[in-house]
């Protein structure tokens, strides 16, 4: 498997796990009821969406890698074709 295909997979990996952490923040957002908030449902809340923010880093992170990779592939395969 080259570089750029285990990229891919964990980006993908990566956006899927993203993509289940913010389902969660917005299932407990949704779950207020009313104007009142207990510390304990506040305190999940917050727990949640730092680690949903933590994820989303980790996604952007290895999707830059994943373009970086493509772009230096790209900018060898123009200088071995003689491309400019």
């Amino acid at each position: 498997m080259t570089e750029r295909q285990l990229l891919r997979d964990e980006c993908l990996s990566a956006l899927l796990n993203y993509a289940r952490q913010a389902k969660k923040t917005c299932q407990l957002l949704g779950e207020i009821e009313g104007n009142s908030l207990s510390l304990e449902r506040l305190l999940a809340i917050l727990e949640q969406t730092q680690v949903e923010d933590e994820v989303q880093r980790s996604y952007m992170t290895l999707r830059q890698r994943l373009f970086d990779v493509l772009n230096e592939t790209k900018l060898h395969d123009s200088e071995s074709s003689g491309a400019t």
